[in-house]
């Protein structure tokens, strides 16, 4: 991973964001872009409100970059650069093709649980707009430490393939463990109650069965490669139950993919990555699909 773009905001979600940069790039070799994406400047005006304007927006872009420095400190590798854009989406996205970043780092709006995701305004468009993965920090996320596993949220598609190719990349680039999991809710397998609970048991554990094969496939095709990986299957009540239904390392890191959006290439997610990302106590990475 040779670039990675952080989103900057004056918040805890821009503190968490610079966490999970820094957590990310903890490996090395990695130059991370503290970008701050002020307003475009107004055109000149008679009355001179368009300097006075001007120079507040230079003067709050300066002081969020100061802010930045001294929160990442001594670490190596990062530029700080203030963006003029019409919208914080549209300045990031434009920053990331420029870069030909890696990844785009943001963290969570405010007022989530400590722990939790939440995906604000800008976070939603980004991943409408960008061609290039999205992280997303939980809220209060400040571990620096390097990342320990990489897991993809598997769904067993054949559009899944390169979410699996992409995973198995990242976890390569970071030196960590790829774990390939699937995650089932109950209740969406459930029958009505007159057929009783043996139904539903006996539709669980075929899915299981069928999850586990693809699971098995997909990990029998990466063992040609000699790289480490592992499978689990999570099944809850929710999908909060059901991603704590596998054990999770402290710093490790969720991958998903994007539903298609066509020869747009675009991230976009689906109902069920939405929920999961929702539901997820790490950090999440979504990435477009090819």
């Amino acid at each position: 991973m040779k670039t990675v773009i952080v989103g900057y905001t004056q918040d805890t979600g821009g503190q968490d964001a610079l966490a999970l940069a820094r957590s990310i790039a903890a490996h090395g070799g990695t130059t991370l872009v503290v970008c701050v994406v002020a307003p475009e400047s107004w055109g000149p005006s008679s009355l001179g409100v368009d300097q006075d304007y001007n120079r507040f927006v230079d003067e709050h872009a300066t002081a969020l970059l100061d802010s930045a420095r001294a929160i990442l400190r001594d670490a190596p590798n990062v530029r700080y650069e203030r963006i003029a854009a019409k919208s914080a989406t549209v300045g990031l996205t434009q920053a990331a093709e420029r870069e030909a970043a890696d990844l785009i780092v943001l963290g969570s709006a405010s007022g989530n649980a400590v722990g939790r995701l939440l995906l604000g305004d800008v976070t939603d468009e980004l991943l409408h707009m960008s061609s290039r993965p999205v992280a997303v920090a939980p809220q209060g996320f400040a571990s620096t430490a390097p990342p320990t596993r990489v897991t993809i949220g598997f769904s067993g598609t054949e559009g899944a393939s390169s979410t699996v190719l992409h995973a198995l990349g990242l976890a390569g680039a970071l030196t960590v463990p790829l774990r390939i999991a699937s995650f089932a809710v109950r209740d969406r397998l459930a029958f009505p109650s007159r057929f009783g609970p043996e139904l539903e048991f006996a539709i669980l554990e075929r899915w299981t069965a069928q999850a586990q094969a693809a699971l098995d496939a997909v990990r029998a095709q990466i063992a040609v490669t000699g790289y480490p990986v592992e499978t689990a299957i999570g099944v809850g009540a929710n999908w909060e139950e059901a991603l704590a239904a596998v054990d999770w390392l402290e710093g490790e890191l969720m991958l998903l993919g994007s539903s298609r959006l066509g020869a747009l290439q675009r991230v976009f997610l689906g109902s069920n990555a939405a929920k999961m990302v929702r539901a997820s106590r790490v950090p999440v990475i979504i990435v477009p699909r090819t």
